[in-house]
């Protein structure tokens, strides 16, 4: 029997993993869920969207029993918590989305609701939480440790041994060197190279990554 599953989010991400899902028949996806009210009466690739998020109790009544966090993170990723969190509250399970050109080490992780993308890479015993994105070939080299719902943006490097706690946004192509660890809730900016821990909440940038004024 297929997965009922239910999009949250109905924007460019949404798409991408639309695109992943329809690769995999053990899931039908019923439609997206997303406050704007532009979107009403609208599709995603096909897919409709519903109408807003207020609808996840009655979908969660009905057959939907699966679900994914459709909407992308730059900078603050706590939106997408809070739409997991809802989702959670009424007892629908996240979806797992794995690309099937993403290339997953066996003895790696992988937490509830991670989303990994077209020619990612993750390698020996990394760990990812709940609700990550690792986004279009980004890579998390051996023993990285990720923690919950953050975004490795593409093409985003980390070295082996990286730790990333809960909410970070590690920004488009950057790198983190090995051993560094990211704090809750920091952003690293695009194209950055990390060479020293960055603290909780902190802003990153440049060649080598320094605190934002």
């Amino acid at each position: 029997m297929a997965l009922m599953v239910v999009g949250l989010g109905a924007g460019g991400h949404a798409k991408v993993l639309i695109e992943i899902m329809r690769e995999n028949p053990s899931c039908k996806l019923v439609g997206l869920l997303d406050p704007r009210p532009e979107m009403r009466g609208r599709d995603v690739l096909g897919v409709p969207v519903l109408g807003g998020d207020n609808l996840l109790p009655e979908l969660a009544r009905a057959e939907v029993d699966h679900f994914f966090v459709g909407l992308g993170g730059v900078g603050d990723n706590q939106p997408r918590q809070r739409l997991y969190q809802m989702a959670l509250s009424f007892g629908l399970q996240p979806l797992q989305i794995i690309h099937p050109q993403a290339i997953i080490s066996p003895s790696a992780d992988l937490a509830n609701g991670v989303m990994i993308l077209a020619g990612a890479v993750v390698n020996a015993d990394a760990i990812v939480g709940v609700n990550t994105i690792i986004n279009t070939r980004a890579i998390v080299e051996h023993d990285c440790v990720i923690g919950d719902h953050v975004h490795l943006a593409t093409g985003a490097q980390l070295a082996g041994g990286v730790h990333i706690d809960a909410l970070a946004h590690i920004g488009i192509g950057a790198v983190i060197l090995q051993g560094v660890h990211i704090g809750a809730g920091a952003v690293v900016g695009a194209g950055a190279v990390v060479l020293h821990n960055v603290a909780p909440g902190q802003i990153v940038i440049g060649i080598p990554a320094r605190a934002k004024n």
